[in-house]
């Protein structure tokens, strides 16, 4: 029995005589000729994968989905080959990237490394690092390249430092039907409360500060928000911050949001206590909450929790902890300002914001409005507009690429149809006026 499941998994068995195959059945341990079938599928599978991954090259090029009615490559992946969104993006990537990389390729295709660790090395390799990752990463199993890869980016060695802003973390949680109907629920209010689409990131980053702020408070203490007790290297200023019993590596830019509004406990290297500081005194944080009205301060974003205190001119350019030079503002407008993405400034009468990557050069900045005077927010109807305008037109970007559009495309096609459309109209509009603009690529 157990011979015949050999020979039908298409394990090559050379044609001897039946007295000989018996003698060498019983010369064989069992788990030896299970392993060695075993083995064998291994290798046939590597070799399917390599070859799948030439022929989804081909079919890209010749778009074969359009005249079978399919929107996409990963449309086509999915109804054809029967892959889940995510590994049809994953197969799909890989594909690609294999077409510049002819170790990697042969690797996979002799089955030296499986599939699984090709996915991770198309990550980081390129044609000039392919040779140095084939060989770091044989003779390793998937979690340890894993470890590898994580904190490099594409064209990395392996010996490079490990960069910790490189690394990402995938987590998967198996939902009820009610639980994953709560969550996209508190996904939309979420977004509403913050005008915009939050990234993954953003939006678990939002979920845990609702649940460590607590309930809140009638009185706001003035007590700093952080407690840090990071451990610094005086040579690369890496940092790293302990969570829940894991030692984490973090960004400087997480650093440095942090040590806005901060209680340091001192060295914790002695056998005692240091006493605690913070730099910002409890009266004037009580100060600029209640200026600010509980809110955060950046316009378009109404978040009235994970309330953070911000300098405005920051300390390494000479701001001081005084309340004319302190905002208050959310968790993830902080974070983003500290990453690069949004740009703080002004005054606490007049508080500036820019949007580097989006806002046209020469844009005026966004101008937040006077809490401190009373003003009205009606009166700063157009920045709310600017920015429902702006999520219209990013969403449309996204709709374009999720049918198969090439970024460049999607984006230059909702810009046309954006302009086109001077008063404005809903995102199925903006997305079927983006599609009359779409140049057809040549098949």
């Amino acid at each position: 029995m157990l011979r015949d499941a050999v020979e039908d998994s298409g394990v090559e068995v050379n044609p001897v005589a039946m007295w000989a195959r018996e003698h060498e059945a019983a010369a064989e341990p069992r788990w030896r000729t299970v392993d060695r079938a075993l083995r064998a599928i291994k290798q046939r599978r590597a070799a399917l994968d390599a070859d799948e991954a030439r022929w989804l090259r081909e079919a890209e090029v010749l778009q074969i989905w359009r005249p079978l009615g399919m929107v996409s490559a990963l449309d086509y992946l999915e109804r054809v080959l029967g892959y889940a969104p995510r590994s049809a993006q994953d197969r799909l990537r890989v594909a690609r990237a294999l077409g510049d990389l002819p170790e990697l390729t042969t690797a996979l295709a002799s089955g030296e490394l499986p599939f699984s660790a090709v996915r991770e090395l198309t990550r980081v390799a390129t044609p000039a690092t392919e040779t140095a990752w084939v060989a770091a990463a044989t003779g390793k199993n998937l979690r340890q390249i894993e470890e590898l890869v994580a904190d490099h980016r594409p064209g990395d060695h392996p010996t490079d430092p490990p960069d910790p802003e490189a690394r990402t973390y995938v987590v998967r949680f198996e939902l009820s039907a009610p639980t994953f109907a709560l969550l996209r629920q508190v996904r939309t209010v979420l977004n509403d409360e913050h005008g915009t689409n939050l990234a993954d990131d953003a939006f678990i980053a939002t979920l845990c500060h609702r649940v460590l702020d607590g309930a809140q408070e009638a009185e706001p203490t003035g007590r700093a928000k952080f407690q840090i007790a990071v451990t610094v290297c005086e040579r690369c200023r890496q940092g790293w911050q302990e969570g829940a019993g894991a030692r984490i590596a973090i960004q400087p830019a997480a650093v440095e949001r942090a040590m806005c509004d901060a209680q340091h406990i001192g060295s914790i290297d002695g056998t005692e206590p240091e006493r605690a500081y913070q730099d910002i005194p409890p009266s004037v944080a009580r100060l600029v909450w209640r200026r600010d009205g509980g809110r955060c301060r950046v316009p378009g974003c109404r978040s009235s929790r994970g309330l953070e205190l911000h300098h405005l001119v920051h300390r390494a350019d000479g701001g001081t902890h005084e309340a004319s030079n302190l905002a208050l503002i959310c968790s993830a407008c902080h974070q983003s300002h500290h990453d690069g993405v949004l740009t703080i400034s002004g005054t606490t009468d007049r508080i500036e914001v820019r949007r580097p990557g989006n806002a046209p050069r020469g844009a005026a900045p966004v101008v937040a409005p006077d809490v401190t005077s009373g003003a009205s927010a009606d009166a700063h109807v157009g920045v709310g507009s600017e920015l429902d305008a702006e999520i219209l037109r990013t969403q449309a970007k996204v709709a374009l690429t999720g049918l198969g559009w090439k970024p460049a495309i999607a984006d230059a096609a909702v810009a046309a149809a954006a302009a086109a459309q001077e008063n404005g109209g809903s995102l199925e509009q903006l997305i079927f006026e983006a599609l009359r603009r779409c140049r057809t690529p040549k098949t």
